[in-house]
């Protein structure tokens, strides 16, 4: 078993391992589930999860940061989260993406807010990044309820997209 980053009253989160190959698979090959993500709203391959798969791993130093695993206390796998570096514009990024069986549960705003706050607690950094495709208001929703504030909208990865930021002096 990994080590666990954080975990909620409901919710842990941890690295992922190669071993969660399954997992992601099944997350990604839902059209609904990537409507929002690249490649867009397609299954992605079995190679196209591979990749990001050891993406993730490469990119998880120990230190917390980078895409992880999302499982309830359970054990079930519900998705991936987490925060890392960003540029255009530069900083770091909060990212969440559930499987659709885990929508609508208040499971992203429970690990966006966790995410957050562990994010101030541990670094000196000033200000956390997120954004979403422009139309994707349920994400945009847990945005606001973390609170995230409107900073812009423009193009990232060739789709229309809303970037929202929250300064450390939001929290205090």
């Amino acid at each position: 078993m990994s080590d666990t980053i954080l975990e909620t009253k409901r919710l842990r989160l941890e690295p992922f391992e190669e071993t969660d190959f399954p997992f992601l698979l099944e997350q990604h090959s839902d059209p609904e589930v990537n409507r929002y993500h690249s490649p867009g709203p397609r299954p992605m391959t079995a190679d196209e999860v591979k990749v990001r798969l050891l993406e993730f791993i490469e990119r998880n130093d120990g230190s917390g940061f980078g895409r992880c695993k999302l499982t309830t206390h359970g054990g079930d796998y519900i998705g991936r989260a987490g925060i890392d570096w960003m540029t255009d514009p530069d900083g770091y990024e909060l990212a969440y993406s559930l499987k659709r069986t885990a929508w609508g549960k208040g499971y992203a705003s429970e690990i966006a807010e966790a995410l957050t706050r562990w994010f101030f607690e541990t670094t000196d950094n000033t200000f956390l990044i997120a954004y979403a495709h422009a139309e994707h208001n349920a994400s945009q929703h847990v945005m606001r309820k973390t609170g995230f504030k409107h900073w812009f909208d423009r193009e990232k990865h060739g789709v229309p997209c809303a970037f929202y930021r929250i300064e450390r002096s939001d929290l205090i």
